[in-house]
């Protein structure tokens, strides 16, 4: 019988939701849009690649669970 790991399924899925939402977020800034300033633009470009980047690191832990056994 195949064991679950389920804390890499966990992991994966968190990451592949964080990912989403951050790519979300960046593609759709508009910087033209009617009340947006330049800091609120460079908030949200940041925000996104956060969201991207913890995204990547819980998808490199699930590959490292994964190697590990």
């Amino acid at each position: 019988m195949v064991a679950v790991n389920w804390k890499a399924i966990g992991f994966w899925l968190i990451g592949s939701l964080l990912v989403f939402f951050g790519a979300l977020i960046v593609g759709n800034i508009d910087p033209t849009a009617l009340g947006a300033s330049s800091a609120s633009v460079i908030v949200s470009y940041i925000i996104g690649f956060i969201l991207i980047f913890v995204g990547g690191m819980f998808w490199i832990s699930t590959a490292v669970i994964e190697t590990e056994e």
